[in-house]
């Protein structure tokens, strides 16, 4: 077995962790977290076909490379609101992913489903991801540093930021400058996804234990309140996390 098709198999079972546990601690419960199981999933399929582990025709493999890709950064926007505290931004999101799929409707309408209309797409798409994920990376830095909480967040947000921020040197390879060398590309392309995943998957578990933590807190106050009717009780909206 080559050091590529043993990358090919690492990055594909990295790709189902997020995934696993995501349905194992229930945290589908989250739209957002939802869009990123799914997007997870998406990448995972397209990894078993490209590496031929499930073996279709390539047409098919093709067909759905594409389908993929134009599902990349809407899906990307959508998880990104996970990370959003002020109601202005999350609108400002909401936005931004209409105006991206009414774009990706029109260049796809313009050029069909072929690589020209993935280079329209995909540039403007990951720069977009790029930036929003460096604020929120920084946002939650912010958190840690300063209230020591939020590390599962942190962790998320960095690996979004490492995941796109290493996509685009990709694409400016693969779809800009259309490099011969396609296996050092892919090569390239399971490292960054294999440690996405990774990074991705520590931040939910520890994500998780903070929600727990946030449910608990919601529940002594329900008790509370009804102990104590005429009583105003305040619980911190965060916890460490």
């Amino acid at each position: 077995m080559t050091w590529y098709q043993t990358m090919g198999y690492i990055s594909t079972v990295a790709l189902l962790l997020p995934v696993a546990l995501i349905s194992c601690l229930r945290l589908y419960k989250n739209r957002s977290l939802l869009i990123l199981m799914l997007y997870y999933l998406s990448a995972f399929i397209y990894n078993l076909l490209s590496e031929k582990i499930i073996s279709i025709s390539p047409s098919y493999i093709r067909g759905f490379g594409i389908f993929n890709n134009l599902l990349d950064v809407p899906f990307a926007l959508m998880y990104l609101l996970y990370f959003t505290k002020s109601p202005g931004l999350r609108r400002k999101i909401y936005i931004a992913i209409l105006s991206f799929l009414a774009f990706e409707v029109l260049v796809t309408a313009l050029f069909g489903f072929s690589r020209n209309t993935i280079t329209i797409i995909l540039g403007p798409g990951i720069l977009l991801i790029v930036l929003l994920s460096f604020i929120f990376f920084i946002d939650q830095i912010k958190e840690v540093i300063q209230h020591g909480k939020a590390a599962g967040k942190a962790l998320m947000a960095s690996s979004t930021l490492f995941l796109y921020g290493c996509f685009f040197i990709i694409y400016l390879f693969w779809y800009v400058y259309k490099t011969p060398d396609v296996e050092n590309a892919f090569l390239v392309y399971f490292f960054v996804v294999t440690l996405s995943a990774m990074l991705a998957s520590i931040g939910l578990v520890i994500e998780k234990k903070r929600l727990s933590i946030l449910d608990e807190l919601k529940t002594t106050q329900n008790e509370l309140s009804r102990l104590y009717p005429n009583e105003k009780i305040a619980f911190p909206k965060e916890t460490a996390g």
